[in-house]
């Protein structure tokens, strides 16, 4: 089957390959990753041509494309929470904060309150 398999991924998604670093190149905004995300999408219609050959070899091809690039968009945007890091920061106790700090921290509230309103104010007037 391996045999079948290489000879249909060289015959019907090999020929596109052109067109599909263009497409790449075109949509994907880090150049340099384009030939990165050629080979994973070649990994993943391989993969899939294993368990089923696809109909439409081309449309699967810029589908599985379109697919990679999605899922790539969508993990970069997750952010990582390390709660183990800045334990002794959230570990502050009400006591010690200094007088000083809490007024220092009331101005700055203030000035921010103030700031707030005349923005306010001037976006009514305008």
């Amino acid at each position: 089957m391996s045999a079948t398999l290489d000879q249909w991924f060289a015959a019907e998604i090999l020929p596109h390959e052109a067109a599909l670093l263009r497409y790449l190149a075109r949509v994907w905004p880090n150049r340099a990753e384009v030939l990165d995300l050629r080979q994973d999408v070649y990994v993943r219609v391989y993969e899939s041509a294993s368990v089923a050959r696809p109909t439409m070899p081309k449309a699967f091809l810029f589908a599985t494309a379109r697919n990679l690039m999605t899922d790539r968009l969508r993990r970069e945007r997750i952010v990582s929470i390390d709660f183990t890091e800045d334990l002794e920061a959230l570990n502050a106790w009400v006591d010690e904060i200094s007088p000083e700090q809490r007024l220092n921290a009331r101005q700055e509230l203030r000035r921010s309150e103030e700031h707030t309103s005349e923005l306010q104010s001037q976006n009514r007037i305008s």
